[in-house]
């Protein structure tokens, strides 16, 4: 008799079982390398694992969906939110609706206790629309070339300072811990943080071989075109995610040499605040925050 599949929250001894699994799926089958825990140090640490939910046919993990909890601030109110990601199917068990038993677990779960909206980043959208969540993506994706040139002389920053300067611009946000600036967003092998010389503005950008991905600039304008000169200084393909409008992606709008689309892989779902859903069309997570 085959056991059936029972959803429940991952427990602290499992989770470098899963860990296992989410690895060999998204990390070393596709040629990457870094664990997803190293990636994710937030949402696949230890204290995480109430908000983990597995699918279990006996011992064995069928299926998993990762939810990372978050206040979204922004200058009228702060909503409570989730975020879904590392959806997961053991192979065995594709087609027989694991992944879709597994979001109903968290929908019902997150309702329940009272969380606003859930979030997540797919490129499959349909299968979740038939669930009921709405796409609405207010991001843009550049693209450029970058040839040699000369370095403006930015300096490493510190997690702290970056923050600082990413609260002084008033828009909405998540709340960051320091082990928020250790997460590496998949395909990137490290992070680089980085200051103009004036401190004044920050990057925060991924590298991978002779690939740049730029996952936030902020703070004060005037250190913009140092940032720029330094991502862009070694030959390598650069690319940008940011808010669409935002006041960098104005700037970098500016420069002829970037290619932009629009980016359509956010989905939303309203939960125990069904007014929240006319903001999703404006509210944008930066890459860093994602899971």
């Amino acid at each position: 008799m085959v056991a059936p599949i029972l959803i429940r929250p991952c427990a602290p001894n499992q989770l470098p079982a899963l860990v296992e699994l989410l690895d060999q799926e998204f990390i070393f089958s596709k040629g990457r390398n870094l664990s997803v825990a190293r990636r994710f140090p937030t949402a696949l640490g230890s204290e995480n694992c109430p908000n983990i939910l597995l699918a279990c046919r006996g011992e064995q993990i069928a299926g998993a969906i990762v939810i990372r909890r978050f206040d979204w601030v922004t200058a009228a109110r702060t909503w409570r939110g989730a975020m879904l990601g590392l959806v997961y199917t053991r192979p065995e068990e594709r087609g027989q609706g694991v992944a879709s038993d597994l979001l109903r677990t968290a929908e019902s779960t997150l309702r329940a206790d009272g969380t606003a909206f859930a979030v997540l980043w797919t490129a499959q959208p349909e299968f979740y629309r038939r669930l009921g969540w709405t796409g609405s993506d207010c991001g843009v994706f550049g693209t450029c070339t970058s040839a040699d040139g000369v370095a403006a002389a930015c300096v490493p920053a510190e997690a702290a300072t970056i923050e600082a300067l990413r609260l002084r611009s008033g828009s909405a946000h998540l709340l960051r811990s320091p082990t928020s600036y250790r997460t590496l967003p998949l395909p990137a092998e490290h992070l680089e943080l980085l200051a103009s010389p004036d401190r004044e503005s920050y990057a925060i950008v991924g590298v991978q071989a002779n690939r740049a991905y730029v996952y936030e600039i902020g703070g004060a304008p005037a250190g913009y075109a140092a940032l720029w000169r330094d991502i862009s200084a070694a030959p390598r393909t650069v690319f940008v995610n940011e808010r669409h409008g935002s006041t960098a992606q104005q700037w970098l709008a500016s420069r002829p040499d970037i290619s932009w689309r629009d980016q359509r892989l956010a989905m939303w779902l309203p939960l125990a605040d069904p007014d929240c859903a006319r903001h999703f069309s404006d509210w944008y997570v930066p890459f860093l925050d994602r899971i």
